[in-house]
């Protein structure tokens, strides 16, 4: 079913907001129209047409004339000119944006230029840049968020799981902060992307995750513009909980075909159920090669894989990195669908599936098997939230 769904949403959609975008190019040309339909059409003989144009223009020099009246009212004494302050200062906040990149999918060569009024930085700022900068080590768990977006609000949406009482999750992406990234690294990844820079590139601070292009690398303060964040580690020591297992078969099967990190879990996995502690170092190494090795990897779009891994959500990508461990983060799949009618009705639910979704990793930290480094000051807030 969802698969008839999907065509039908890109052919509707996108067409309808191409229809949006032509109105943003055609509107200065609409507002010359009406001011020649009043100027020189002709009352009498299209009354519907001037009538049109009256009412257009009539509002539009009511909204000029509320602008020049707030402004002065509510300017400073000593603002000698209030209006020409404002309008430089608005004036001067103006964006052209125009839409050049994306994945091959997206481009459709339709008209996509705007002016964007006041388009506000990220709220990462530079002084949270550095303080990130200082506490990040590799193997971290770097859990982000944007504000505005219209994806990033579906997701939250479509995150959501009954353990959370229906509400929306928060962070919208999830990736592994693998440090230092040399030339010697480039024989972990693929033979068809090692000189492919658009999917690996060396850097002293790097990040591996899975975007729409699939799994690459991207240089950490590239990765940082962003307005939420927060950074997650795993503790000095991890073991099993009592009466936990770990799933040796599981995990094997998860790499299909073996891969050059199979060993590497398999000793997490082997250490952990003969009741020992496996380190951070452990870990971080296994994590590591884990994610280079799927570099070019494509994305899970349906964000249903957690089994066979040959495709990765963002999620799904980290989950994977962390297979050695699972049992001791006590870290599984779990149902997440939108539900569009909560608070109303809990019950009807679209787009359910099992998966691994960013705020998963979040949800951990009250069981002690990840530390939070560091967070943003609305994420605090946000996930602080109680349970309604």
């Amino acid at each position: 079913m969802m698969k008839l769904v999907w065509p039908v949403l890109l052919g509707l959609v996108r067409s309808a907001y191409l229809t949006y975008s032509l109105w943003c190019w055609l509107f200065p040309l609409a507002l010359l129209g009406a001011l020649g339909a009043l100027w020189l059409g002709d009352p009498a003989r299209e009354p519907w047409l001037f009538r049109g144009a009256f009412v257009a223009m009539a509002l539009y020099l009511l909204a000029a004339a509320y602008a020049v009246l707030f402004v002065y009212r509510e300017k400073t004494p000593n603002d000698p000119n209030p209006g020409q302050s404002a309008f430089l200062s608005w004036f001067g906040t103006l964006k052209k944006f125009n839409n050049t990149g994306g994945a091959a999918a997206v481009k459709l060569f339709w008209p996509s230029s705007y002016l964007v009024e006041n388009p506000r930085g990220y709220r990462i700022s530079g002084a949270n840049t550095r303080a990130i900068l200082n506490v990040l080590q590799p193997g971290d768990i770097l859990l982000r968020g944007y504000e505005g977006y219209v994806d990033g609000a579906f997701i939250r949406r479509s995150s959501v799981t009954s353990q959370h009482g229906f509400r929306p999750g928060w962070f919208t992406h999830a990736a592994l902060y693998v440090g230092e990234l040399t030339e010697a690294d480039r024989a972990l990844v693929p033979a068809g992307f090692q000189r492919d820079t658009g999917y690996f590139s060396p850097g002293p601070q790097m990040v591996v995750h899975s975007m729409a292009k699939g799994v690459h690398t991207e240089d950490i303060l590239t990765f940082l513009r962003c307005d939420y964040l927060t950074v997650l580690r795993v503790k000095a020591e991890l073991t099993l909980a009592p009466g936990a297992l770990a799933d040796l078969r599981s995990a094997r099967a998860h790499t299909k075909p073996p891969s050059v990190s199979d060993p590497l879990v398999t000793a997490l996995l082997l250490q952990l159920q003969a009741g020992g502690a496996v380190t951070r170092a452990q870990v971080v190494q296994a994590a590591r090669t884990s994610a280079l090795e799927k570099i070019g990897e494509a994305y899970d779009f349906d964000c249903s894989d957690t089994t066979e891994f040959n495709r990765f959500s963002c999620a799904e990508l980290v989950y994977y990195c962390l297979r050695g461990v699972l049992g001791a983060l006590e870290l599984k799949p779990l149902a997440h669908a939108l539900h569009p009618l909560v608070p109303f009705n809990t019950r009807f639910k679209v787009l359910e599936r099992i998966t691994i979704t960013p705020d998963d990793f979040h949800d951990l930290l009250p069981k002690g098997a990840l530390e939070r480094v560091w967070e943003d000051a609305e994420s605090l807030a946000q996930t602080a939230l109680p349970v309604p």
